[in-house]
């Protein structure tokens, strides 16, 4: 009977000893396989401009006026740093936004392109101080290199909109590596 007992403590041993063992080695495997992502980066800042628009529409019958059409809309200025952390060059595809608003819906807009990037500024003559140099689309960005610059969004909602928001996220599209997602605080509740 005491050696049955100590076969099976001996069992029992064994099998703990081989469950660590496994263990460890997928903790080692896990470990040491793990890579950090191909870049790194951050908002430095965003400014947010409400820009308010009424249009007058139709010319209206006679004796009769057109009406007014109002427009609210924000423009979104990221000045956004990206980082290589890899040994390899890394290709700038795209870049865009996503918006969680406060009523749930997701809505994303398209960074600026380089023609429409000029064209807001040109556009919004009061967006003179924002000016910056913009990131462009198809860049390549060296090993260890950082880039800075100035990404510009574009959504049709108000200033009380985008305060109720839920969440705000730049991302930055590679070719052949995984999006890199700058998030970015929703206002405090």
């Amino acid at each position: 009977m005491a050696e049955e007992i100590n076969s099976t403590k001996r069992t029992l041993l064994i099998v703990l000893a081989a469950t660590v063992v496994v263990v460890l080695a997928i903790g080692a495997y896990v470990y040491i396989g793990e890579k950090p992502p191909v870049a790194a980066g951050q908002i430095v800042k965003l400014d947010v401009v409400p820009i308010h628009s009424q249009m007058r529409v139709g010319a209206g019958a006679q004796g009769v006026q057109g009406g007014m059409e109002t427009y609210d809309q924000l423009l979104i200025l990221a000045q956004v740093q990206i980082r290589n952390q890899t040994d390899i060059p890394l290709f700038l595809h795209d870049m865009w936004s996503n918006l969680s608003a406060a009523d749930g819906d997701e809505e994303r807009s398209l960074a600026a392109s380089r023609t429409d990037f000029q064209q807001v500024f040109i556009a919004y003559p009061q967006l003179a101080a924002y000016k910056a140099d913009p990131i462009q689309r198809d860049i390549t960005i060296s090993p260890g290199q950082t880039v800075q610059g100035l990404i510009i969004f574009h959504y049709p909602i108000t200033k009380d909109q985008w305060d109720a928001r839920h969440g705000f996220a730049g991302v930055i599209s590679f070719q052949h590596q995984k999006n890199l997602v700058l998030p970015w605080p929703a206002p405090s509740k």
